[in-house]
């Protein structure tokens, strides 16, 4: 994954007051990559700007070969990414993003489109228990989540 940040320092200091949000597995994986761009949720936020990005320990078998991943890192913190919108989805608007949002089937009922945009990875996973809805690190969590280097971070210009 290339990175278009060249000031990493910014991207931390907001990231200090950041929420998490959990994602199952390989769709984390897919916000990484920049496959997937639209998260579905049956709650909107009013929050925008940079979330970090938690793995949860279950994840979703079916797709993990849908998309040829066999093992993927579950139960912590993957990366961070930016919270571009949210949206409530209607049919119309669910047939342009369905792409974005990897989903083959139809428009579910009363869901939100949160738009991801910047998603950053972290060099290594950090293992660390998540929970539902936004929510915050604890303040150890948080200085750990911030000293872990991005890919990317310490490449020469």
């Amino acid at each position: 994954m290339k990175t278009e940040f060249s000031d990493f320092g910014e991207v931390r200091r907001l990231l200090a007051d950041a929420p998490c949000l959990s994602i199952r597995q390989p769709w984390a994986e897919l916000i990484l990559l920049e496959r997937k761009k639209v998260e579905l949720r049956q709650w909107s936020t009013q929050h925008r700007g940079w979330v970090w990005l938690h793995t949860g320990k279950t994840f979703d078998e079916a797709s993990y070969s849908r998309f040829g991943f066999t093992s993927l890192f579950t139960g912590g913190f993957v990366g961070a990414f930016r919270l571009r919108d949210v949206v409530p989805l209607d049919g119309e608007r669910w047939d342009v993003w369905r792409s974005t949002h990897l989903d083959l089937g139809d428009c579910p009922a009363n869901v939100f489109g949160w738009v991801i945009t910047n998603p950053l990875r972290l060099e290594k996973p950090t293992a660390a228990p998540g929970s539902r809805g936004l929510y915050r690190p604890d303040a150890e969590l948080a200085t750990r989540l911030l000293a872990q280097p991005f890919v990317g971070e310490f490449e020469a210009s």
